[in-house]
């Protein structure tokens, strides 16, 4: 696959009380990203609720770079930063680029499939695995070990 991203515009209730994009708002835009990302791979939400399982995030962090304004575009990519061979656990990084190509942050999510029945996680079924397989990798890419119930 090549590289996804997507243009967002920072709006107003994006924005705090310093007059700059609120830390929150910054995971919202990278949510709305990886789903968009997802739903142009063929594997949006409405597969997730078919199949009966979803993403479930175990750590999220955020390294600002520059303020970012009101108005402002950013572009958002996706890069897969590390992953189990079977693409179990994963953590992706989206880098957000003003319209100058100025970096303004970089966010991670560390994250894993969870079976919404049994409550366990669990393997991607084969055509997300081969998706996120597809995904390019950050420079820094680092293979995860099989979780103990896989090895």
């Amino acid at each position: 696959m090549t590289a996804f991203s997507k243009v967002v515009e920072v709006r107003w209730a994006d924005i705090d009380a310093n007059q700059h994009m609120r830390h929150s708002a910054y995971a919202d835009l990278c949510t709305h990203t990886r789903l968009e990302w997802l739903q142009a791979a063929g594997f949006g939400a409405d597969e997730f609720k078919r199949q009966g399982f979803g993403p479930v995030l175990f750590r999220e962090s955020t390294d600002y770079r520059r303020e970012v304004n009101l108005g402002e575009r950013l572009d958002i990519n996706v890069l897969i930063a590390a992953a189990s061979p079977d693409n179990s656990r994963w953590h992706i990084r989206q880098e957000m680029r003003k319209a100058d190509g100025t970096l303004a942050a970089v966010y991670e999510v560390a994250g894993a499939w969870l079976d919404l029945r049994s409550r366990k996680l669990i393997a991607p079924p084969p055509a997300l695995a081969a998706i996120l397989a597809a995904l390019p990798r950050s420079a820094d890419f680092a293979a995860l070990p099989l979780p103990q119930s896989a090895a």
